[in-house]
């Protein structure tokens, strides 16, 4: 098949999706094709390497020991010991549990907090800012297969996934998540001297993750579910592009949205 050639005598591909032409209509079409480029699959590839490194960083370990600790586990073990090596009785497996777990939380927060480590946004945007200005970056959107996504997805996918891989349950992601959202909100509000508003989303589950934005939800939850079918050391860009083309347009609902069809010259 011989290609199609654009106006500037260079070959063009032909992306359709859901806008076809009917068969008895055999009037001649304007063909539009689009040569944007799949800038997404450049932050897939980002994301995918820290996906796969960051549970395995010194951070990463001390958050998987401490969530590790199992106090049941630890008093059979104290039970077995011999009778002289039981002198001054038990250690309270259940507050050493309590305090393994606050550890667990203070690392955590202060990896994904807003302008941390592992929050991703800045970090995307100078990565495609260093490569083609702010005309690559695109306000956030980026383009991959038939449509684009907003860059903040990225982030909230590896929190799901890192989050799941460090041994926090998808319930206290998804509620922590909630409860950052709270605070964030809640300061945006004051900073702009308005009232404090809490979202609601009974979508996400019941309080707190309900005050979670919609996308974010959807985000760390595709993150939670994809560390539960693929290990770090066998994690692909591939993989990760199909699971984020699999989420249904809108990744979210109303304005509050994460992805849309392709718009060529955004």
């Amino acid at each position: 098949m011989s290609a199609i050639l654009g106006k500037n005598g260079k070959p063009m591909r032909w992306i359709a999706d859901m806008y076809t032409t009917p068969a008895h209509d055999s009037r001649p079409k304007e063909v539009l094709v689009c040569t944007d480029a799949d800038v997404a699959a450049q932050v897939a590839d980002f994301i995918v390497r820290e996906m796969k490194q960051n549970p395995f960083t010194e951070v990463g370990r001390k958050i998987t020991e401490a969530n590790s600790y199992d106090p049941e586990e630890q008093a059979k073990e104290w039970n077995a010991l011999p009778w002289y090596a039981k002198f001054g009785g038990p250690p309270n497996f259940g507050s050493i549990a309590a305090g393994k777990k606050s550890a667990a939380y203070v690392l955590w927060a202060e990896r994904v907090a807003p302008e941390h480590k592992w929050d991703h946004k800045p970090q995307i945007k100078k990565l495609l800012s260093d490569r083609g200005g702010e005309k690559l970056f695109n306000n956030g959107w980026h383009k991959y297969g038939q449509h684009d996504y907003f860059y903040d997805i990225w982030s909230n996918i590896h929190y799901g996934y890192v989050g799941a891989a460090v041994g926090f349950d998808a319930a206290e992601l998804i509620n922590g998540a909630g409860l950052a959202q709270i605070g964030s909100d809640a300061y945006r509000d004051m900073n702009g001297k308005k009232w404090p508003a809490m979202q609601n989303h009974p979508e996400n589950g019941p309080w707190p993750a309900s005050a979670d934005d919609i996308p974010d939800h959807i985000s760390i939850q595709l993150g939670i579910d994809l560390f539960a079918r693929v290990i770090p050391g066998a994690l692909t860009t591939d993989l990760l592009l199909g699971s984020v083309a699999a989420v249904p347009v809108p990744w979210g609902k109303g304005q509050d949205h994460a992805k849309e069809m392709h718009r060529c010259a955004r």
